[in-house]
């Protein structure tokens, strides 16, 4: 490694690091910054082992000034002192294991911070030590899954993201729908699943109502919230929105459905719906069914939440999933914070 510490020596700040195609390949986004370190025909880089390549990368994405100090650490320092330097917390011991068995290529910076962060917590610490290997895919399944269930056993029966987001809106719903203890025994349930299916579908199941009863009160919501009573009055609220409010007026007299108009600037006409987990957010649009600003459905939403109102999709909807995902059916992913709210879904 001498002679890569006399090339870093001489070479120039003025001229532009120059990364060979293999290290473009290997490195991607990496490869200028550990030409500058290491140049080419970069060898002292391409000899060490793969997790020390990951660690230079980390290091050097986080605007390490100090290179030949840089390439010193990642050449020669111990495990224990490198780890030190990467870890996102306390959690040192056994990092630089792990990290050997994130392949040959390098990742991104955002993927490096998830795994870091999930080294440092002890749930998902557990599953990170005893993978084979490991994967940015892998590791955006365990970040997409709440923390409650961080275990081998649910992660390895978990197709995807949208199948791991799918499951945290579950957990959440039916703690909201059935309290902490239901909650635990799902959590013991899952773990204990044989397979993929049986899992979703304990997920979904527990999502139904355990006592029938009807719709409860819709809520009496504040200014600048105004509810719509009556069938005139929504017949006079869908002609002046221009919308199909009054397709729904059956669930209204039902109890099934509310409609507001939130009176602000400007005017966004309200559907709430009811299912078993409560009243949730189903639709929020202006006139022509034109969408509401994002601003102004924050805060809708926030008012909202006070009121106990909650937004996402349905039980019936969420369920339906659920027990689609161990078939390969398109996963539902809502990139966005809008499109969390699953707007739309106005029949369930």
């Amino acid at each position: 490694m001498a002679d890569g510490l006399i090339n870093r020596a001489r070479l120039s700040a003025a001229k532009p690091a120059v990364a060979t195609p293999l290290l473009q390949f290997l490195a991607g986004p990496h490869a200028g910054a550990i030409a500058s370190v290491w140049p080419a025909p970069h060898r002292d880089f391409l000899a060490l082992p793969a997790a020390r390549r990951h660690a230079a990368a980390i290091l050097l994405a986080r605007g390490e000034r100090d290179l030949a100090g840089l390439a010193n650490m990642v050449e020669r320092h111990k495990d224990g002192a490198l780890a030190k330097r990467l870890a996102y917390g306390s959690e040192t011991a056994g990092l630089m294991k792990a990290m050997a068995r994130m392949g040959e290529t390098l990742w991104t910076m955002e993927q490096y911070a998830r795994f870091l962060g999930l080294f440092d917590s002890a749930r998902a610490n557990r599953i990170l030590r005893h993978m084979d290997e490991i994967r940015p895919g892998q590791l955006a399944v365990i970040h997409a899954l709440p923390a409650a269930l961080h275990e081998a056993a649910i992660v390895a029966k978990i197709p995807g993201v949208g199948a791991a987001r799918d499951l945290g809106l579950a957990l959440a719903l039916v703690e909201r729908m059935h309290g902490a203890r239901t909650l635990a025994d799902l959590r013991k349930g899952l773990a204990a699943a044989r397979d993929m299916a049986g899992l979703f579908a304990k997920a979904a199941d527990a999502l139904t109502a355990e006592v029938f009863r009807g719709p409860a009160l819709a809520p009496d919501l504040p200014v600048p919230f105004v509810r719509v009573r009556s069938a005139s009055e929504l017949d006079k609220i869908a002609l002046e929105f221009q919308n199909c409010l009054r397709d729904f007026k059956g669930d209204m007299v039902l109890g099934r459905m509310a409609a507001y108009v939130w009176k602000g600037q400007p005017e966004v006409v309200l559907a709430l719906r009811w299912d078993p987990a409560g009243w949730r957010l189903a639709e929020a649009e202006l006139h022509a069914n034109e969408e509401a600003p994002e601003d102004v459905l924050h805060l809708i939403v926030d008012a909202l939440a006070v009121e106990g109102v909650r937004t996402g999709p349905s039980t019936f909807t969420l369920a339906n999933r659920l027990r689609r995902h161990p078939y390969g059916d398109p996963e539902h992913i809502g990139e966005t914070w809008r499109e969390s709210l699953e707007l739309g879904e106005l029949w369930d």
